[in-house]
């Protein structure tokens, strides 16, 4: 009996360590309170895009990377940037991975059902790309055309709003790819990010339907219920909007060359809409 207590005495105490030890994780964990995991799909210039330097890629960049590195320092926060598929930044929200997603994502009924959103720090639109001789001018034009699109982007869904077919691409850069080689006719993607193509791919010109396309907010997105974080994330997005700075960074990527960022696998990239 003596020895079986002995045994249940050193099992008890084992367990007793073991028990600290998950408590000394729980505070590590505490100290990282200070910083945001934020994911990002970096194929979206000028919103976030890998840049380079020398052929090695070196940082996240964008109009959305400077934005949250502010919001992170207006709230005396750290930032890792999560560089994820765009379809799997929401999942990887709810399921905790993320504190946050700022990707060019735009507001819509069904990803409110799924997180929470920030107040929108920027408004856009979807409009068509085209080869500069096409007779393609409004949407309805469109019908019996090969169009492409980006999978899971907001593109995706006007189009299947206006009842056309589709096929869907993992990056913009691959439906721009499909247009210049004439195996398609159209893209339809954000006007930001058409901007660019069409600045960085001769021959291509930006058709606008206002009447089919509506305007789009962007915003922040949190898991949801996650007050706290959407509150902090607010009003800083509320100070940069008076004091100027989301005007002032805007600005700073409008004329951005698509020729000095990369994609995440290093290869040279353009843009795309989300």
């Amino acid at each position: 009996m003596k020895k079986n207590f002995k045994k249940i005495f050193a099992v008890a105490l084992s367990a007793a360590f073991v028990a600290a030890a998950f408590v000394g994780c729980g505070s590590d964990k505490k100290a990282d309170s200070n910083k945001w995991v934020v994911g990002t799909n970096a194929e979206f210039a000028p919103f976030e895009f890998v840049s380079s330097s020398n052929g090695v890629i070196d940082q996240y960049s964008g109009i959305d990377m400077e934005i949250i590195k502010q919001i992170a320092e207006d709230n005396g926060k750290e930032v890792e940037i999560n560089n994820m598929e765009f379809d799997s930044l929401t999942v990887a929200l709810k399921n905790g991975q993320l504190d946050a997603v700022i990707a060019g994502m735009t507001v819509t009924d069904e990803r409110k059902e799924a997180v929470d959103f920030s107040d929108p720090y920027y408004v856009a639109k979807q409009v068509m790309i085209v080869p500069e001789d096409s007779t393609i001018a409004k949407a309805s034009d469109m019908e019996g055309k090969t169009i492409a699109v980006v999978q899971g982007y907001t593109g995706e869904v006007a189009v299947q709003e206006l009842g056309y077919q589709y096929e869907a691409f993992k990056k913009g850069t691959e439906a721009i790819l499909e247009l210049t080689n004439g195996k398609c006719d159209v893209v339809v993607i954000d006007s930001a990010t058409a901007n660019q193509y069409v600045k960085d791919n001769a021959g291509l010109k930006i058709v606008e339907d206002n009447d089919a396309f509506e305007s789009e907010e962007y915003a922040i997105a949190v898991k949801k219920g996650d007050t706290e974080t959407l509150e902090l994330i607010n009003a800083s997005i509320k100070k940069m909007k008076e004091d100027g700075t989301i005007d002032a960074i805007s600005a700073k990527y409008a004329d951005m060359s698509a020729e000095d960022d990369t994609a995440s696998d290093g290869t040279a990239s353009d843009s795309s809409a989300q």
